[in-house]
């Protein structure tokens, strides 16, 4: 049976991303990121049915993929900018290869006609031990126009808040649209819909999607269960999810067959009997069967509620013990550097200080990867360090100046000498 699933992702370097390593990956090529001087090299990866670039007209420069990529990476200067937008489809497994690829072209071509931009395309085929239906495509773009030299303006309208989601929708309409023209031209009766059980109308609760975490986790449990031939059962909570939901589903449907038998059952009785008894026996009939369909499904949600406010108090307080951590760990780190650069001399200070907070987008990045509270921990602390060192460095010179004047106002404690008291309040420097 074919589903739907088309879903839209970025490419950011807020998150340690390049568009070059992501085409790297998703095409099984070797690119190197000429930005970071890296090379990625996936020419040994398996599972890759096809890739292509589609360009518009007249910019025969974006087919070759490392060219392409890398100019994407040098048009934008941000160290969060978004260099790349992917978009994952999954192909009917009911079409065989061409038709598929036919199918990606399709829609790849009709994003770069809509938006302007340079489309990067791989076929991807299902993983060795998955579900053997998974073919998919992985399309990544480019988030600026493209030209005849080059790349040129952004397009927002994905990004913008009011124009994204409309975007969106829209071309999960056309993905939909494309599907099912294409199984009706090769006489397949599989159809999908682009929207939710909801907006269909349709009386069943949505599985979750696993992610490649959880299924990577459900598969090595279910090689185990297999090798030892025991009953598998899900591991994940997503895969138990998906199971109880199923169950509730598989059980409406069933109470929907049993509904519909004793309606056909009734119907088959009422022709045989008198106008009167024929009413009175559905009435008895749909008011049971009501009551029933009524409690089931109060008890259902009453569980599905309970389960839900359990596991999001879990989920906030586990939230809550990480931050306090945290920040607690923030908090003494923050300390422990304080005193660290306050015993180094002078003139070794501000070296210490680069190593620790270096100016340079990337190896802040790498350095933000050590600290408890990311990069926005990592930018607080040395602004806290640099002021308790530019205080400490202020006292410092008081002192010193106080000791270069003590021998010209006299010795000793009498009247005109330095105060003791308030050379302690110094060395005590500031709280930190």
């Amino acid at each position: 049976m074919a589903i739907f699933h088309l879903s839209v992702k970025t490419v950011s370097r807020s998150t340690g991303r390049s568009a070059v390593a992501a085409a790297a990956y998703r095409s099984g090529d070797t690119l190197t990121n000429e930005r970071d001087g890296r090379q990625h090299n996936y020419a040994n990866r398996t599972g890759i049915d096809d890739s292509f670039i589609i360009a518009p007209a007249g910019c025969e420069w974006t087919h070759n993929r490392s060219t392409l990529w890398n100019a994407a990476e040098q048009a934008e200067k941000r160290s969060n900018s978004v260099t790349a937008r992917e978009y994952v489809l999954a192909l009917p497994a009911e079409l065989d290869a061409k038709e598929r690829a036919g199918l990606a072209r399709a829609f790849a071509s009709a994003v770069v006609e809509r938006y302007g931009v340079a489309a990067d395309v791989a076929l991807h085929a299902p993983s060795a031990g998955g579900d053997d239906r998974n073919y998919h495509a992985h399309i990544l773009t480019t988030t600026r126009e493209v030209e005849a030299d080059g790349l040129g303006k952004k397009t927002r309208i994905l990004d913008a808040a009011k124009t994204g989601g409309p975007e969106i929708e829209s071309l999960r309409e056309l993905w939909a649209m494309q599907c099912n023209e294409a199984l009706e031209r090769h006489q397949q009766p599989a159809r999908i819909d682009h929207r939710s059980y909801e907006r269909q109308g349709v009386d069943e609760m949505p599985t979750i999607h696993l992610g490649p975490t959880s299924t990577a986790v459900e598969r090595k449990h279910k090689a185990e269960h297999e090798r030892k031939r025991e009953p598998y059962k899900p591991q994940t909570f997503k895969a138990q999810e998906n199971e109880r939901r199923r169950s509730l589903n598989d059980h409406v449907r069933e109470m929907v067959r049993e509904l519909a038998e004793t309606v056909r059952d009734v119907a088959e009785k009422a022709k045989s009997a008198k106008k009167r008894g024929i009413q009175a026996l559905l009435r008895a009939v749909g008011a049971k069967r009501r009551d029933q369909e009524i409690e089931q499904a109060r008890q259902a949600a009453e569980a599905r509620r309970r389960e839900e406010e359990r596991k999001e108090a879990l989920r906030q307080q586990a939230l809550r013990d990480a931050r306090e951590r945290a920040v607690q760990e923030a908090k003494e780190r923050m300390g422990g550097m304080a005193k660290r650069v306050q015993r180094l001399a002078p003139d070794a200070r501000e070296n210490f200080l680069a190593g620790e907070y270096p100016s340079d987008p990337f190896s802040r990045i790498l350095k933000a990867q050590g600290h408890p509270l990311g990069i926005a921990g990592l930018d607080a602390e040395e602004k806290a360090v640099r002021a308790h060192l530019k205080v400490y460095q202020e006292q410092e010179k008081r002192q010193q100046a106080e000791r270069v004047q003590a021998p010209t106002q006299g010795r000793g404690r009498g009247r005109g000498g330095p105060s003791r008291s308030r050379s302690r309040d110094y060395d005590s420097g500031p709280s930190f």
